[in-house]
């Protein structure tokens, strides 16, 4: 089985509900860098709002989601400080599901 970008994207992707919710809300970066890792060749792009990276690789743009379109462009160096930082867990909560008793959201923080 030849590993595509795909392949690894959606097999990541599918083996928990958070993959989805931890690359897309904080840690898109991170995934570039998981990507970049498998794939040396590829380059980080960023949308116009600043606020998400996607992969170049190979000509088509990936992220957790799997193959994505849309206006992207390369990061400048003011884009990749701030993108260095990012991550889920600086930005979210995870919930554990409701308690039992008073039926409030089980949170986790960091």
């Amino acid at each position: 089985m030849e590993l595509t970008p795909l392949t690894i994207i959606n097999n990541l992707r599918d083996a928990d509900y958070y993959m989805q919710v931890i690359f897309t809300q904080g840690a898109c970066y991170k995934f570039h860098l998981f990507l970049k890792s498998l794939f040396p060749n590829s380059t980080a792009l960023i949308n116009i709002d600043k606020d998400h990276i996607v992969t170049l690789i190979d000509g088509s743009m990936y992220d957790i989601t799997g193959e994505v379109q849309g206006d992207y462009e390369a990061l400048s160096d003011d884009d990749l400080k701030v993108a260095e930082k990012w991550t889920f867990a600086g930005n979210k909560l995870i919930s554990l599901g409701e308690c039992s008793y008073c039926e409030e959201p089980i949170l986790v923080v960091k």
